[in-house]
């Protein structure tokens, strides 16, 4: 009797152990190499352009009062100068500038936010 009742324990027992659900608690892994990549581009137009004139007028009369061989003899003197000038100047540049960054990365662990922020 006694060798009945250790048996059906025995079963009880095995039937127990496979009845009990089977689970794990699993973290999430992740790996691998993220790059940083940044792109910078600029581009610069300039046009500038200046105009200058310069008029010059003289006007020189001598007195035609005097008597005598030298009274008229100096006739009016007149002189007009006109200068101009003109100036155009255009400038482009363009600039581009690359930022690369790179760092090894293993996540193990219950955190939903790894390292550095990437997701």
């Amino acid at each position: 009797m006694v060798k009945r009742f250790a048996i059906i324990a025995l079963v009880l027992l095995a039937i127990a152990t496979i009845a009990v659900p089977v689970y794990a608690s699993l973290v999430p892994m992740s790996w691998g190499f993220p790059v940083l990549v940044q792109n910078n581009s600029i581009t610069g137009f300039q046009s500038s352009s200046q105009a200058a004139n310069d008029l010059e007028t003289s006007n020189i009369a001598f007195p035609s009062s005097l008597s005598g061989i030298f009274g008229s003899a100096f006739p009016t003197i007149g002189q007009t100068s006109n200068q101009g000038a003109l100036e155009t100047n255009i400038g482009y540049g363009q600039q581009t500038s690359s930022t690369y960054f790179a760092y090894p990365f293993l996540s193990i662990g219950g955190s939903p936010i790894p390292s550095m922020g990437l997701l």
